[in-house]
């Protein structure tokens, strides 16, 4: 899950204390994600397991709107494609997260559990779905709890070869959470990036993101650039199997290991934070747990003296339907 450098620090702790459990609100709500996941995700048809994926269509417009989604974890090369922490990458499979992160900043400790669902539509479109729930306990304020705003991010597919994937996405920050312990914004915030998928040979790739956020009444605009280097250890047959260019048959094996080195920068623009920039990092691994689970956890850093970051750890499950 995304985590934006500059409101993190800019969150105000003057609002109402809580215990610090798990709401049944909240657990109510990631239930209904699944459980509307779950329904969306019709049983695979046998020609869909086994019919070649498409050649890639590079930059043709033409191509890839109706084509029904590809759903696969290896590129046409056999490369694998794996989803970083932060950095949104531009393919969008079928894929539910839900994610915990603890961190440790100066003068407060914060928690999260996230969940996000990825969609998608087309080949070329694509929709993700993600909703915080924040835990603040600030040495002013005392211990806060609530929602933050609801995301919805539509997604299209630029370019599509072998080894380079280019994506366009928005994102749109609705304001849906409760703003009273100002976790939440109280307004709607537009978020439009590209994002790409690297291949850079012997299962080393790269996620890439950027883009720019800015609120729709207020004047805190931000830049961000989000960057995972990341390498895979495996058989190599693996991935040059028959199944890495079948459209569902093509997931992660169990027990392959992708280390993940990110980085997340955020530089304000405009308003309270103009021209202050804040950089974290994490390295983490994702583990194969089963042919439709994977299991991520990593630890966060500071790379820049402008930001509260002590450190932090976060831990994740990805789910992938077929």
């Amino acid at each position: 899950m995304k985590c934006n450098l500059v409101k993190t620090c800019e969150r105000t702790t003057h609002a109402r204390t809580s215990d610090r459990r798990i709401r049944p609100t909240f657990a109510c709500t990631v239930l209904l994600i699944v459980l509307t996941a779950c329904a969306l995700s019709e049983p695979a048809r046998d020609e869909e397991l086994h019919t070649e994926s498409p050649p890639a269509f590079g930059f043709d417009w033409t191509e890839g709107w109706h084509d029904r989604p590809v759903h696969c974890h290896f590129s046409l090369r056999g490369t694998p494609m794996v989803h970083s922490f932060r950095t949104e990458p531009a393919f969008t499979r079928r894929d539910f997260l839900l994610d915990y992160s603890t961190r440790s900043e100066t003068g407060r400790s914060e928690q999260e559990i996230g969940a996000e669902v990825e969609w998608p539509i087309s080949r070329r479109l694509g929709l993700i779905f993600e909703i915080p729930y924040v835990f603040v306990d600030s040495d002013d304020g005392g211990p806060i709890d609530s929602f933050g705003n609801l995301t919805v991010s539509p997604r299209l597919l630029l370019a599509e070869y072998e080894r380079f994937l280019l994506a366009f996405g928005l994102e749109v920050e609705t304001t849906t959470g409760d703003t009273d312990g100002g976790i939440a914004e109280d307004e709607v915030a537009l978020a439009p990036s590209f994002s790409a998928w690297i291949d850079l040979g012997d299962w080393w790739t790269v996620n890439a993101q950027s883009g720019l956020e800015y609120p729709a009444e207020s004047s805190d605009a931000e830049f961000f650039f989000r960057s995972a280097l990341i390498h895979t250890f495996g058989s190599g047959d693996i991935g040059a199997g028959d199944h890495a260019h079948h459209d569902h048959a093509g997931e992660l094996s169990p027990g392959l290991i992708s280390v993940i080195l990110e980085a997340d920068l955020a530089v304000g623009l405009s308003g309270a934070e103009d021209g202050d920039w804040f950089a974290e990092g994490i390295a983490g691994v994702l583990v194969g747990l089963w042919d439709n689970a994977d299991m991520r956890v990593g630890y966060q850093f500071p790379l820049s003296r402008s930001q509260d970051l002590n450190n932090g750890v976060t831990g994740g499950l990805l789910w992938h339907f077929k």
